[in-house]
């Protein structure tokens, strides 16, 4: 009986409804709430002096109180399961400051027991209890100020996507508590954070992104650059360059002149290319763009965004982006650098000649 009504009432899109389900679903308590309340009743009419020392009892009272919190806890955590899974983002929040609330009335409550059932003396002894218990929870205190400042703020809801690198955690939220906050990972791992990590470290919320409301997904890539190989263009290869339909079709035969530097040209090749492709967005920032000189080469560095934000869509632009940059590299006369191997050094085509070696391909033919 209790498995049929819980189901169908859990599953229903009634709120009191639902709260009867999660109230059925704690079964046990509500059986100890119950004996709790009926068996005072019962002693009333043979006894009504022993009803009135059960009523007036410190333990009773305590125990009444702590069974009927501990329920309304339990029902809140269940229906913020049910809330989670239909994404329904007020009635999380509701049912997390519930629990908050019932905490609070708990403790108003023991408080007031306390002081009515006990000497004024052990006020002070119940002043270094209530210390000692929050230190003892100054975890949980810390994740209802993070939760409540998350929530207010709207950074954080279930389904975001969000990346917490300090902690190794990328992922998509699953559940958001007052003290814990649960994710599934891409790896198809579940992760639990604390809800204070969120509000006192770095996190990252990619859900906007993911959703198409940005401009779309970041590409930042560097190549390095052989320097060996940039040299100024010579008359025959400008006009080769000239002659080439894959060339001109996105750079002007006029901005291909003698005595270019041929990274030049490239670079200039590359950022026309990129603008004119339909998966890459011009803002906020498209840049290519040659940095600082290291000891392996001249970086060059591709800063886009491409549209296609889907994790699976973004990796696959990014390749044949990345596949034609190698490809056109080769245009130019240009190389990426490349550590030398031992199948590099044992098949050298530089010898100890009379004549000077050097790493243009056209004089290694």
């Amino acid at each position: 009986m209790y498995k049929i009504i819980r189901s169908k009432y859990l599953a229903s899109e009634s709120l009191l409804k639902q709260i009867v389900g999660a109230v059925f679903e704690h079964w046990q308590l509500l059986w100890v709430l119950l004996l709790l309340l009926i068996a005072p009743l019962l002693t009333m009419w043979v006894a009504p002096n022993i009803f009135n020392v059960i009523i007036n009892n410190f333990w009773y009272q305590l125990a009444f109180l702590t069974i009927l919190v501990m329920l309304a806890i339990a029902v809140c955590r269940k229906l913020t399961d049910i809330f989670s899974l239909r994404k329904k983002e007020i009635c999380i929040t509701w049912c997390q400051m519930s629990i908050l609330i019932a905490v609070g009335i708990w403790i108003i409550g023991f408080m007031i027991i306390f002081n009515t059932k006990s000497h004024p003396r052990y006020a002070a002894a119940l002043a270094v209890i209530g210390t000692l218990t929050a230190w003892i929870f100054q975890d949980t205190i810390k994740g209802v100020v993070a939760f409540t400042h998350l929530r207010l703020n709207h950074q954080l809801c279930i389904g975001d996507w969000i990346k917490v690198p300090k902690y190794n955690v990328d992922g998509v939220v699953t559940r958001v508590s007052l003290t814990n906050v649960t994710l599934y990972n891409w790896d198809t791992t579940t992760a639990s954070i604390p809800t204070s990590v969120l509000h006192s470290d770095y996190f990252v919320n990619l859900q906007k992104m993911r959703d198409g409301k940005t401009y779309g997904r970041r590409m930042y890539k560097t190549f390095i650059f052989d320097t060996g190989w940039f040299h100024l263009l010579s008359a025959e290869e400008a006009e080769e360059l000239r002659s080439s339909e894959d060339i001109v079709r996105y750079l002007p035969k006029e901005e291909i002149k003698e005595g270019m530097l041929n990274a030049q040209l490239f670079r200039l090749y590359l950022f026309h290319w990129l603008m004119n492709n339909p998966h890459i967005s011009q803002q906020p920032s498209l840049i290519v763009r040659w940095m600082e000189q290291v000891e392996f080469g001249m970086p060059l560095q591709v800063y886009a965004f491409i549209t296609d934000t889907a994790l699976s869509s973004f990796e696959w632009r990014q390749s044949q982006i990345i596949e034609h940059i190698f490809m056109s590299i080769d245009w130019f006369g240009l190389r990426l650098y490349q550590s030398p191997s031992s199948y590099d050094v044992s098949n050298s085509n530089i010898h100890l000649t009379d004549k000077a070696a050097t790493y243009r391909k056209e004089d290694n033919l």
